[in-house]
């Protein structure tokens, strides 16, 4: 099985923004059990940016850029800033919270 991506879809830009959708995914997959108290999430939030400020300062500094290194770094960056967002929406957004905490898709209202 072959999938065909057109190359209108394969900018850096579009590669970043998988990316970050994955980094979601990834912290959705995480608290899917359950979500702890607001300041574990934080503490979460606060360790995800800590270790990757790094990355992401790179990433701002190779913005635009195309080559392989330049985009590894964008990609990361993208999917790390993406799991923050993540939680500190996860810390306050009470909708998000319940389908985050949904078990039956299919079944359930």
């Amino acid at each position: 099985m072959y999938h065909y991506i057109p190359p209108s879809r394969m900018t850096v830009e579009d590669l970043c923004r998988r990316m970050a959708n994955e980094g979601a995914a990834d912290m959705y997959t995480h608290y899917h059990p359950g979500i702890p108290a607001r300041l574990r999430l934080f503490t979460h939030a606060a360790a995800i940016a800590a270790t990757n400020s790094k990355s992401w300062l790179g990433a701002w500094v190779c913005r635009g850029r195309t080559d392989r290194r330049s985009v590894d770094v964008q990609m990361h960056a993208a999917r790390t800033q993406a799991q923050v967002q993540y939680l500190i929406r996860l810390m306050f957004d009470h909708e998000l919270r319940s389908l985050v905490l949904k078990k039956d898709w299919l079944h359930d209202s």
